[in-house]
This record gives structure tokens, C-alpha cells and sequence, in this order.
């Protein structure tokens, strides 16, 4: 009896021109030491019943959808091309990538850019020369993450649904190599040692010290949209674009505690970090692995609550706080 592992399966995934078309290339990995943590898909089954009778008479079957969960670690060559999936395909070189596309600061676009569906691909190895693949066509992105601590690489999730899976294809050819040049391969893990965390209090951005523990969250609150005569969705839209995140630090002083204090005074309400300095980035999270960089700047910055653990003898006190933020913009550089 065979039993498949991880070391047979792939996969890869590339985005769609127009949503769910017949075919894509998929040639990019999510990232290093990815996973799939979670995949299933459904038929929405209808059961029938008739009088006289407890056992089901038929089964009507409606839509098809299914959902795909990834885990993986954030790389310095390819993983940031994810970032497609919910501000579309950016603008500049490799020297400086942004995301969205033309934007100068945070607040330089009042609509995030539509995003872009992807297809995944996944093969498991059955044999010698061949493989079983399956096609999840029409992805979108519900939530986009990263999330990093003491001595741990910056680790990315990502939740999707899809809208149509071709036939299972049993094929003979080996899976995605790991060493096959014509798809991605990753490079160099982010870490937590060598990222940074900034903040504007009003005065320009100054660094949050003693970080331990950093993650940010892309939610698109994504629907798929279906119409008569097909059993699959022939295309998505996005409700409210959410980027939220969580960072804990050593309780130094109290800037931050009184901007939530501050907020909650209703003749003088406090939204952002920086005031009315409109054009002033908020937050800025920056790793870096040699002359390589991903940098997310956040604008319209609104902590929303701070809570302190450590009150106690001979032990740190650490602060923690959970925040929100109306606009994004990323800058990649990927030159070596």
C-alpha cells in the first residue's frame, strides 16, 4: 500500500487574466517551506424528501466552491508578487516594486485597485513518471498575512476561495521539480532579526524599541458571484478592504496608551498616529536580508485598544496593542 507524503506534492499558482479562464500558467511558489493547511470543496447538495417516507427521495446539487489555506515563510525574491492579490500588479523595476501601482505615499490613492485572481495548482506525485494535479481556478484572496516573533522567520498565511475546479488530471511527468528554472524557487527567508518597526507620533517616524512580536493582516471580505445556467462563479467582488495588525513591545513610556485615551474623547476625537499630517506615513514595517527589502507603509493608523502583562515582580512589563489602518502602500526591492 502506498502512502503519499509532502515529498510528493507541489504546488504553484499564477494569475488569471480574466477570471477562472480556460487555462494559466502557474509558475510561482507562495513562498518557502509552504503548506497546505486546509483544502475542501462542496456541492452545496440539496437533499429531497417526499411524504410517506423518511429516507431521502434525491439530491439536487447547486454550487460549486471550494477553499484553499497556504502557510509559508516570506522570501526575498519571490514571495512578495502575493501582494498582487489584493492591490494588482505593481508598477516600477525590481529595484523598487510598489504596490498599488503609481502610489507615492499611503494616502496617494483613495480606492485600493481591484485585485487580481490567481489559479493554484497542486500535484501529488503517483507514480515514477506521472502525477495527479488539481486545478483550483478563480482564487481570491480572502486574507493575506504575515506575522513574526523572537528568533522565528517572517511567517505569511493565506485564506482563499475558488469558484471552479477543473477534472482531476492524471498526468505522466514528474511534479514541479526543485530545482526546474522556469518556476520560482525563493530565496533568502525574512526574519524577525532583521526587521523594524516605526511609528509617527506626530513628529516623524521614530522607532518602536524592544519589539516581540509583529503580524499584519490583508482581509478583502471577498464574495464569489454566480449566474444562471452555471454551477460554478464566473466572477468575484470585494466588500471592505480591512489591513489590521498587532505588535507587542516593552511599556517605555505612555505615547501610545494616551493616543487611545485620546480617541475616545468625543470633543477632540484622535484618529491617526500623526494628526492632520495627511501625507505622513503612520506605521512603517521594514525587513531586509542583505541590499534586499519589503517595506509596508501604513497611513489613517488608528490603535485600537492597549493592554499590559507583566506587572510583577522582577519581570518586564510588555504592551500590547491591536491597530487599523485605512490605507497601505509596499515597496519591494529585490536587486541583489
Amino acid at each position: 500500500m502506498v502512502v503519499y507524503t509532502g515529498g510528493s506534492a507541489a504546488v504553484t499558482y499564477g494569475y488569471e487574466a480574466s477570471y477562472a479562464p480556460a487555462s494559466t500558467t502557474a509558475t510561482n511558489i507562495f513562498g518557502l517551506q509552504q503548506k497546505v493547511t486546509s483544502l475542501s470543496l462542496t456541492t452545496n447538495k440539496i437533499t429531497l424528501n417526499k411524504l410517506g417516507q423518511v429516507e431521502p427521495t434525491k439530491y439536487a446539487f447547486g454550487q460549486q466552491q471550494g477553499s484553499v489555506g497556504l502557510s509559508f515563510v516570506w522570501d526575498d525574491a519571490d514571495t512578495y508578487k502575493l501582494f498582487q492579490s489584493v492591490y494588482g500588479a505593481p508598477s516600477g523595476t525590481a529595484a523598487s516594486w510598489v504596490y498599488p501601482s503609481g502610489s507615492t505615499t499611503p494616502y496617494s490613492h483613495s480606492v485600493a485597485p481591484a485585485p487580481t485572481s490567481l489559479m493554484t495548482q497542486i500535484q501529488l506525485q503517483t507514480g515514477t513518471t506521472s502525477n495527479m494535479t488539481r486545478t483550483l481556478k478563480g482564487c481570491v484572496v480572502n486574507s493575506l498575512g504575515l506575522a513574526t516573533s523572537i528568533g522565528e522567520t517572517v511567517n505569511g498565511t493565506i485564506d482563499m476561495t475558488y469558484g471552479k475546479e477543473d477534472t482531476v488530471v492524471a498526468e505522466s511527468s514528474d511534479i514541479v521539480g526543485q530545482t526546474d528554472t522556469s518556476f520560482d524557487q525563493g530565496g533568502t527567508p525574512y526574519t524577525f532579526a532583521h526587521g523594524e518597526l516605526k511609528i509617527n507620533t506626530g513628529s516623524g517616524l521614530t522607532d518602536v524599541a524592544q519589539v516581540q512580536e509583529v503580524d499584519v493582516t490583508f482581509s478583502q471580505n471577498s464574495e464569489l458571484l454566480y449566474k444562471l445556467g452555471q454551477h460554478h462563479a464566473t466572477d468575484m467582488f470585494r466588500r471592505v478592504f480591512d489591513i489590521s495588525g498587532r505588535f507587542k513591545t516593552t511599556w517605555k513610556d505612555s505615547t501610545l496608551i494616551q493616543h487611545v485615551i485620546s480617541q475616545s474623547n468625543l470633543t477632540t476625537p484622535v484618529e491617526t498616529l500623526s494628526g492632520t499630517n495627511a501625507t505622513a506615513v503612520e506605521m512603517s514595517l521594514t525587513f531586509t536580508s542583505g541590499n534586499k527589502s519589503i517595506t509596508l507603509q501604513f497611513g489613517g493608523v488608528a490603535i485600537n485598544d492597549q493592554s499590559v502583562s507583566g506587572i510583577e515582580p522582577v519581570e518586564p512589563v510588555f504592551e500590547e496593542l491591536n491597530w487599523s489602518a485605512r490605507t497601505a502602500r509596499i515597496v519591494v526591492d529585490t536587486t541583489a
